[in-house]
């Protein structure tokens, strides 16, 4: 039996067949002390312990520590100290089932006797609903007018009573053709980019019978026909809605939607569609989404025309990092009017199947199915991105809640992995992060869903009023201070601006017409200085844990890295998305995180390959990280060294040291270096 088919069975979390291969490669093994006979041993701890049997592990971590290697040894102790209170627990609290087959919702999935129920919500979000939809019409007439005001001024350098009357008519007249034509517009980009397929009724009650009930009794009741079908052949979970006029209406889902739920949850999805279609909202979206998808396919076309490109390939990556910036920012257009939008959808799905538990699993359910596309330095998938208004929730943000997920699911943690919804619910960074995303966190989705569940008398999914009772034992004054204090970090290079602004001002008659350029450098150099030297801690604090009690963690911070040292196993790593570094996975026993690596300079600009070969060593052994952990869009920890757990021999040795502090005080240092220079140079010259 070989090393690598130990590992690969764990990895598949067939940890029986993991013990079997692992002990029988140890058993055969003449060099004990060799790395991979080590790493083998340390593979068996984790098999062992998520399999129950933490006896076993402290028998093989009680022999790793007698190594002579130190880190080892800490690995070790610390791996002894956890096993063995797992084993001091009592038995009936011991989790002594097959994580193989552990499903990820806890609590009885119950549904109310009926469908088709009332439910309460504040008069206020169909306000804001109505209000979202106005506004969003607004700023895109809006927005072709002022396109057409620049191009008068551009053609004739003034604005007439004429022209003023042209822009009118035209912007109203190209604002209808968009309206109705934009649901042919994502037709053909669906069809050329991901090959839709129509299916009738017929088709989708083999797959999901429910889903078909909710849909007719919806169209029968309000006298609309069946709308459109759509299936994408893709392992992403996606369900979108779009269309300009009820009885033409397309609801298109993917394969990957149908892996991950059950037939009761994907008949939540529909009905969740249908809520769009009920509250009117799909129209606009269709009117807004329409352009900003043709935006993303010109992003698609560049891109694959810069790898297609023999000369001028950096030409081909501007311009297609130009568009996709653009599409970035049009998704502004669509975010409140998708906020409004889902929390009434939300309510009409738990009304019209009486299920408000289906879809609290469903969105859970497909945070874990977006995982593999969720990460950084990873492809994203199009279909998800292309569709983040249109669809039921944002792929950007559901990082966290598939990596919780994920530990629920397959870790054996003595955690509440659940507890990763109390960041969203009441951390105050949430909100920041929600006017980034075009649907609401599904921590507060999820909120909701568990009031409906009690309004018909039903259990909540994921123990979720137990979550809303430590939700009020939070030290709210605590989370409010961290808050403040994130702001100020965040905004100090802006703040810097300010006064360098302000005291411009103050002497602008005493100096020439560069003061203002010149403080600005300094006032935005000592603003990024003082934001690195808070924002990276120094290592006096640094504190021994796991992935799972800091992703679940409701203080963390969204800007302010905590100091931290976990042991795990390096699975892979790629360039982070403007190539400045590179971006790693760590698992641990518990669950995974990404990791941010930046070289210096040397390594970086003079000799990358010195850095790939270290990277290369350390790919899939243990190691121990040392960074300062953030909760932001990606749970990640910004690495300061990262270091093997077995010490090997000389020449093999490889470890990481990241330069986080260093690029920010050499790029802070030059900023007011440029801008006393500056200051100076004006002094004499002018």
């Amino acid at each position: 039996m070989s090393l690598k088919a130990g590992k690969e069975a764990l990895l598949r979390k067939h940890y029986t067949e993991a013990i079997a291969i692992l002990t029988e490669y140890c058993q055969t093994s003449f060099d004990k002390n060799s790395k991979d006979y080590i790493q083998a041993q340390i593979w068996l701890v984790s098999a062992y312990k998520k399999t129950g049997r933490a006896d076993k592990a402290i028998t093989i971590c009680e022999r790793l520590a007698n190594s002579p290697d130190p880190q080892l040894q800490k690995w070790s102790q610390k791996s002894i100290a956890t096993l063995q209170g797992i084993l001091n627990q009592p038995p009936s609290d011991r989790i002594q089932r097959n994580e193989d087959v552990a499903s990820v919702v806890q609590s009885d999935p119950r549904r109310y006797r009926k469908s088709g129920v009332t439910l309460a919500l504040p008069s206020r979000y169909t306000y804001f609903l109505i209000a979202a939809i106005i506004a969003t019409i607004l700023s895109i007439v809006g927005l072709q007018f002022l396109t057409g005001y620049l191009l008068a001024l551009i053609i004739t350098g003034e604005f007439t009573q004429i022209w003023f009357q042209l822009t009118v008519i035209v912007t109203g007249v190209i604002s209808l053709l968009l309206f109705f034509m934009s649901p042919w517009i994502i037709d053909i980009t669906q069809k050329q980019y991901h090959r839709i397929q129509w299916i009738t009724l017929a088709d989708l009650d083999e797959k999901s019978p429910e889903s078909v009930e909710v849909i007719e009794k919806f169209c029968e009741k309000h006298n609309i026909f069946v709308p459109r079908l759509g299936w994408i052949e893709d392992d992403a979970p996606v369900a979108f809605i779009y269309g300009v006029i009820s009885n033409s209406a397309r609801i298109v889902v993917s394969r990957g939607l149908f892996e991950c739920l059950d037939d009761d949850e994907i008949a939540a999805v529909y009905a969740y569609q249908l809520g769009r279609l009920r509250n009117k909202s799909f129209a606009v979206l269709t009117f807004v989404s329409a352009p900003v998808q043709i935006l993303y396919y010109i992003y698609v076309s560049l891109s694959r025309a810069s790898y297609r490109a023999k000369s001028a390939k950096q030409i081909w990556q501007i311009a297609a990092t130009c568009a996709h910036t653009i599409y970035n920012l049009s998704n502004y257009l669509l975010i409140w009017l998708s906020h409004a939008s889902t929390v009434l959808s939300d309510r009409f799905a738990s009304e019209v199947t009486g299920n408000p538990n289906a879809l609290a699993r469903a969105l859970p359910k497909m945070a874990r199915q977006m995982l593999p596309y969720n990460q950084p330095a990873m492809p994203t998938n199009r279909l998800l991105e292309s569709t983040r208004a249109l669809g039921i929730c944002d792929c950007q943000t559901m990082t966290a809640i598939g990596l919780a997920m994920e530990i629920a699911h397959s870790g054996q943690t003595d955690q509440n992995p659940y507890r990763v919804f109390l960041w969203e619910i009441c951390n105050p960074w949430r909100l920041w992060l929600e006017v980034h995303s075009t649907h609401p966190l599904v921590g507060k989705r999820l909120k909701f869903l568990a009031g409906y569940s009690r309004q018909l008398g039903l259990l909540t999914e994921y123990d979720f009023a137990e979550l809303l009772k430590e939700e009020k034992k939070l030290n709210k004054r605590k989370l409010y201070q961290n808050f403040w204090r994130d702001l100020l970090i965040q905004i100090s290079p802006f703040v810097g601006i300010a006064i360098a602004a302000i005291v411009a001002q103050l002497f602008a008659q005493l100096y020439n017409r560069w003061l203002l350029l010149s403080l600005s450098m300094i006032g935005l150099g000592l603003g990024f200085m003082f934001q690195g030297s808070l924002r990276y801690p120094d290592f006096r604090r640094v504190s021994d844990t796991d992935l799972v009690s800091l992703l679940t963690d409701p203080y963390a911070s969204y800007v302010q890295g905590a100091p931290v040292q976990i042991p795990g196993e390096l699975l892979g790593y790629g360039t982070d998305d403007f190539y400045l570094g590179y971006a790693m996975r760590l698992e641990d026993q518990g669950g995974f995180a990404f990791l941010n690596y930046l070289p210096n300079f040397h390594q970086w600009i003079i000799d990358p390959s010195n850095t790939i070969k270290n990277l290369e060593i350390l790919r899939d052994r243990s190691v121990i990280a040392t960074g300062w952990f953030r909760r932001s869009k990606f749970p990640i920890i910004d690495l300061s060294t990262l270091q093997p757990i077995m010490q090997d021999r000389p020449k093999q040795r490889a470890s990481l040291v990241s330069y986080h502090q260093f690029w920010n005080n050499v790029g802070s240092s030059l900023l007011v270096l440029m801008g006393l220079a500056t200051l100076l140079l004006t002094s004499r010259l002018f």
